[in-house]
């Protein structure tokens, strides 16, 4: 007999109740009765039964930190983490530590891939396919209270009938640096209509289902060839993508005109991987040239101004052997490379440091670990005590001993808005003063206008935001000094629109003290405003001197002065700029923006502003 309608409605309300009521709490303490107990000192919580509780059952006795949703005194779990936990310290060198099982789901992983800031995580995932198989992005990220959250297949365009694997993630975790065959699709159709056709003639002509199950796995066998040759022809195998309102872009092949590899096994390309550094433009990957020391060798290829890369540079026979060196993972301080071989002291995972400011000139590579052995990947994120490795088809954390580690860097974290506060999406790009030389770039999200920058230490940087229809803003710090201790610097641009009135201040313009000759290191600012004039052949602008309150007032008022027409001779020297476009004043101390009672505020009343005036 069928319960009355408003008997099950009133269940279903309390059953919603209950979820909404149900407390989440973190509890940390020992498994025991093989999953179904969790002792945490004198108390005992029953931990209740769902889909984690076979791989909780698999940790008897271990401790375990757990996101509980609370039904009485009872534990819903949610997600764990074992002991040692992410923030443990002190402990013995190499440590694993493996990722929970529901991360990955079972399935055969590896390659990890972690975003510098340690939130997410990529790996791939091998998915058998009758005599073959495929590799497939996944991805899983951490929630607000550090856990890692259930693991999940990334969709098209990032995963298709051909093999994918995530190589590096730029800082801002908006760009995506890819192995796979995505320029492909169109053949890789026609391969898979032309399985189908041949399968439906094939079921047509046969006489009964075993003869019609063993041809066609034959004949899929051979179309998964065809899909293989098609991804291992001798093109550079590696691809950029962009997030674009939440969305993956299409991956587009990065401009490498002469990479080669002439590396085969069963006929086949083998590619031994690659990576690329923080700022994106220095690119290290494995393959055989004819200049090789062994079967597979690391190379380091440079970006060009065009944005190509150049051909690749044999890393030399410090790092390369007569076997195979794979894998390569380079840290975000531009110097700690680490990667595999098995040329050196066996199947392992080593490192090696970069000498001088060139790329041809590295330590002798030392093991990092025994107990690494077996582990053929490796990720850090910047500032962290774990790396992330695979092993036997699992994803683990190892905990870095201090002499492994990598170098200290400072990370800036930033946002990128419009004058209302709205964010833009924006490229960053970022210099070294030092050497006036291009250093990187990055990306600002468009639904959040967050972005990210990696700087090691040893020079003094330039960066600026930039977005047609606005007025670019520049900020730079110092890092000449080398230090010992990972650093953060939060920022945020504010990026006035393009029209008469709007000004800036010119951040990256230096001068010695009481004196108006432009400093070297102003120099790319000064080039930057040169092109935006150019660019925009109809503005006029007003290049406006301003000082502290320190010394004399008509010293401060000439000084402003020369300050400015410091700037326009350069424009007009320089660049040829038309003197009737900049216009020069100086206000000395007459209007600051900050009190003059510390040296911090007088430095802000130190300043050159742009003003559009027509």
């Amino acid at each position: 007999m069928n319960r009355p309608l408003s008997v099950f409605l009133f269940s279903m309300f309390l059953l919603f109740s209950s979820n909404l009521l149900a407390e989440e709490r973190i509890v940390e303490g020992k498994l025991l009765q093989f999953g179904r107990m969790l002792g945490t000192g004198n108390d005992f919580i029953q931990v209740l039964s769902n889909d984690l509780s076979p791989e909780l059952s698999r940790l008897h006795n271990q401790t375990i930190r757990v996101l509980c949703q609370m039904r009485g005194e009872n534990c819903d779990p949610v997600r764990y983490e074992t002991y040692p936990f992410s923030e443990s310290k002190g402990l013995a060198d190499w440590t694993l530590k493996r990722i929970p099982n529901y991360v990955n789901r079972g399935y055969f992983a590896f390659n990890p891939t972690v975003t510098p800031d340690g939130q997410s995580i990529f790996w791939t995932v091998y998915s058998s396919k009758g005599k073959s198989g495929t590799q497939r992005i996944w991805f899983a990220e951490k929630d607000d209270k550090g856990f890692w959250r259930d693991g999940k297949e990334m969709p098209a365009p990032l995963n298709n009938d051909l093999n994918s694997a995530v190589i590096a993630v730029l800082p801002s975790n908006n760009e995506l640096f890819v192995f796979g065959s995505f320029g492909d699709d169109e053949a890789s159709h026609k391969i898979q209509v032309e399985f189908q056709e041949k399968r439906e003639e094939l079921r047509k002509n046969t006489r009964d289902e075993m003869e019609f199950r063993l041809k066609e796995e034959q004949l899929a066998y051979e179309y998964l060839r065809k899909l293989t040759q098609l991804q291992n022809k001798a093109t550079v195998p590696l691809y950029k993508s962009y997030k674009e309102k939440g969305n993956w872009s299409y991956p587009k092949a990065i401009k490498f005109p002469d990479f080669s590899n002439i590396y085969l096994k069963n006929n086949t390309s083998v590619f031994g991987g690659s990576t690329l550094s923080s700022s994106g433009r220095i690119l290290i990957y494995s393959v055989q040239q004819p200049d090789s020391y062994g079967k597979l060798d690391l190379y380091v290829s440079i970006q060009k101004a065009d944005g190509s890369f150049s051909l690749g540079k044999n890393l030399g026979e410090i790092v390369n052997t007569a076997s195979e060196e794979t894998a390569p993972f380079l840290a975000g301080d531009d110097r700690t490379l680490y990667f595999c071989s098995d040329g050196h002291k066996g199947l392992s995972v080593y490192v090696t440091k970069r000498i001088g400011e060139g790329w041809d000139n590295w330590t002798k590579p030392v093991e990092v670990s025994a107990n690494l052995k077996g582990v053929n990947f490796f990720s850090i994120p910047v500032n962290s005590d774990w790396a992330y490795v695979s092993k036997e088809g699992q994803l683990y954390m190892a905990y870095l001993p201090r002499d492994f580690r990598p170098n200290p860097v400072v990370v800036i974290n930033g946002k990128v808005l419009d004058e209302e506060g709205n964010p833009l999406g924006a490229e960053i790009h970022y210099e070294s003063l030092t050497r006036l030389e291009k250093r990187g770039s990055a990306k600002s999200d468009s639904k959040t206008g967050f972005f990210s920058l990696v700087l090691p230490y040893g020079e003094k940087y330039g960066f600026y935001a930039e977005k047609p229809g606005h007025l670019s803003v520049s900020r730079n710090i110092d890092l000449t000094e080398s230090k010992q201790e990972d650093a953060k610097l939060d920022v945020e641009f504010r990026l006035p629109a393009l029209a008469v009135g709007r000004q800036i201040l010119l951040n990256n313009l230096f001068f010695e003290t009481n004196k108006f000759e432009i400093s070297k290191d102003s120099e790319p600012e000064l080039d930057r405003l040169a092109n935006f004039l150019k660019s925009n052949p109809k503005l006029k602008i007003s290049v406006e001197g301003h000082t502290d309150n320190v010394g004399k007032k008509e010293r401060n008022l000439e000084l402003s002065e020369n300050r400015a027409k410091a700037v326009a001779d350069y424009l007009i020297s320089k660049h040829g700029i038309d003197g009737e476009r900049v216009r020069t004043q100086g206000f000395g101390d007459s209007q600051p923006i900050s009190s003059n009672d510390n040296a911090s505020d007088r430095q802000r009343n130190r300043r050159v502003v742009l003003q559009i005036v027509d």
